[in-house]
């Protein structure tokens, strides 16, 4: 399947099949009597996603609009078509009053026609849909806002909509004429035979789930396309509203999270995600934080792990021509980050806020040089002051600076690849620097832990999974491993224990605030551990942390719900207003899992 192919495209219309090619639409759109509800299902947990095939064949899902659930599924085959099925599983009110209305439309000027005696819809490019029962009418209407507002002004008895022809079409069907149903659309100019009703159980919530069916899963319904820059690329989540954010939102780490998560599937898609940041890139060098349809947050970026992305990707498709198209810009955005994040030559780098770029929200705050972060209100930045003469935080972060040696790492292995010996040679001279630096520097000897260190001096008290993220750069010696994994690791009253690897230790007061970056359990944080003990060689405490983290995971995974973040006392996700209930990285998790089983080797050429 490609993007040219039938598909889930509309951001805001997360069960909207539409074909890019034609431009023709296929909308569900539902109606409870009882409610006098109407509903084109938009993104919310009335909709839960269920199974797409790795093949991209069959999409199943399952709704719930009045206490009426219904389970749906679309299959797809070579030739454009598509087959509909629904079946009724619980009933709010007398199926009679429930509509279910399969709304179909196309480019404008396109004309769609109804043939009562067949219950035949044709029209446009070769259009033609047939049920396995007629319709009980069809209506036409000016567009979808239309047919909503005549429901919920007229009601389920209205007549005066039904008829032949139009722009517009919405085939009814009702839940006691039609509690299961299959459609069969063809687009190649013949018209179907009418299909036999489905036979077998739709299942879009099944018992059992794979890690690598989950994370194909969550990426597979995030995957969109942005009709602002005409580009396809993987969301953040199906569940936040792209209009206030004016039609599209590109935040960087996310972004390239998902360019990672594509790996195991689907080469092109990656590079999608990659195209979706590196369209952004700035005059200055630096990946943007944040391009949205309303603001650019130009003045800062996030954790620079975009090399990272690229260089495993490399290794799984070996394909020279990535790492050609990436590299100038990936190293443009790595010299940035020492160009205009290292305060007086200190060999280490701070988040910041650039006053001199863009006019971006926050812009010039303490709040913004947090925002650069990725990690907005960890109690890590708490102490740490902000220079409103700079615009820099200061505070040498831990996690940042093991990033930022690791980014020059898999640079210098790039350049390497690609016979450019002077620059293989710079960047490997000062990724080595770097992670003497932080071995010497970011080391409390006292407390036998590696920490953010004020930029005057002191060590920061509050602690972060990111005191773990030395190691994934190379930077930790066996000493500190072994005191890292022994002290902080596994013990319960820091970082250990179920249900997963928290924000802040357990014993800091910030654990019990449970709001977002304060206590609660991240992807991302599980995900630069992990490849920190996989490079140390801990691999029975790598493989403990995904195995806990795919528990944590299946748990929400059984309502399909895939966390932003997670109660790190309870595992739940819907505990807490400032999280998503399926947003792209919290895929991390289960992929931890995938990388046991078949992710290429990263560390053990390093």
């Amino acid at each position: 399947m490609t993007t040219t192919s039938w598909g889930t495209w509309s951001p805001d219309k997360p069960v909207e099949l539409t074909h890019p090619d034609t431009g023709l639409t296929l909308t569900p759109v539902l109606y409870s009597a009882r409610a006098n509800a109407v509903t084109h299902l938009p993104p919310s947990l009335d909709i839960r996603f269920g199974v797409r095939t790795m093949d991209g064949r069959e999409i199943t899902f399952r709704t719930r609009h009045e206490d009426t659930v219904i389970d749906w599924r679309y299959r797809f085959g070579d030739d454009g078509g598509v087959t509909v099925d629904w079946q009724a599983r619980e009933t709010g009110e007398w199926g009679l009053r429930f509509w279910v209305v399969l709304c179909v439309s196309g480019p404008a000027g396109t004309r769609l026609a109804y043939d009562p005696e067949t219950g035949v819809l044709t029209g446009g490019p070769g259009l033609a849909i047939r049920a396995a029962k007629k319709p009980l009418m069809a209506t036409f209407h000016d567009g979808l806002e239309a047919l909503e507002a005549e429901f919920r002004e007229k009601g389920y008895f209205y007549l005066a909509s039904r008829g032949v022809e139009g722009t517009f079409a919405a085939l009814r069907f009702n839940l006691e004429e039609g509690p299961s149903m299959r459609l069969d659309l063809r687009i190649d100019g013949t018209v179907p035979e009418r299909p036999s009703m489905p036979e077998d159980e739709i299942a879009p919530l099944p018992e059992e789930a794979s890690p690598l069916q989950a994370v194909h899963d969550v990426i597979s319904w995030n995957h969109v396309h942005d009709a602002i820059n005409d580009r396809p690329y993987t969301v953040l989540t199906r569940f936040w509203n792209t209009h206030k954010f004016g039609g599209f939102g590109v935040w960087l780490d996310d972004i390239l999270y998902n360019a990672l998560l594509w790996g195991p599937f689907d080469e092109g898609k990656a590079r999608q995600n990659l195209e979706a940041v590196f369209a952004w890139q700035t005059e200055e060098g630096n990946f943007p934080c944040l391009v949205t349809g309303n603001d650019a947050w130009l003045d800062r970026s996030q954790p620079p792990i975009a090399s990272f992305v690229v260089w495993s990707l490399y290794l799984a498709s070996r394909d020279r021509g990535l790492l050609d198209w990436a590299f100038p810009g990936l190293l443009r955005n790595h010299d940035w980050w020492w160009r205009r994040r290292e305060p007086d030559g200190a060999g280490l780098v701070v988040y910041g806020t650039s006053l001199d770029v863009g006019d971006g929200l926050y812009k010039g705050t303490k709040l913004a040089a947090k925002d650069e972060s990725s990690m907005d209100n960890m109690p890590v930045h708490d102490p740490a002051p902000f220079d409103e003469e700079t615009g820099l935080l200061m505070s040498f972060d831990v996690g940042l600076n093991s990033l930022l040696a690791l980014d020059g790492e898999m640079l210098a292995r790039m350049a390497a690849e690609l016979g450019r010996g002077d620059d293989a040679a710079r960047l490997a001279g000062r990724s080595a620097r770097h992670r003497e630096t932080i071995s010497d520097r970011l080391w409390d000897g006292s407390r036998k832990v590696f920490a953010n260190r004020l930029v005057d001096g002191g060590f920061v008290e509050p602690l972060a999974p990111t005191s773990f993220f030395p190691m994934a750069a190379g930077a930790a010696s066996a000493e500190q491993v072994e005191a890292l994994v022994s002290g902080y690791l596994t013990p319960r009253g820091k970082f250990g224990g179920v249900p997963g690897l928290p924000s802040v230790t357990r014993d800091d007061p910030a654990y019990t605030d449970n709001v977002y970056w304060r206590g609660r359990i991240w992807g991302p944080l599980n995900f630069w551990t992990y490849q920190g003990l996989k490079r140390c060689g801990r691999d029975a405490e790598a493989h403990a942390l995904a195995e806990m983290g795919w528990r944590l995971f299946a748990a929400g995974w059984r309502e399909r719900l895939c966390g932003e973040n997670y109660n790190a006392e309870t595992g739940a996700i819907l505990d807490q207003a400032d999280t998503d209930p399926f947003y792209s990285w919290g895929a991390l998790l289960p992929y931890l899992m995938v990388a046991e089983e078949r992710g290429p080797d990263l560390w053990g050429t390093l």
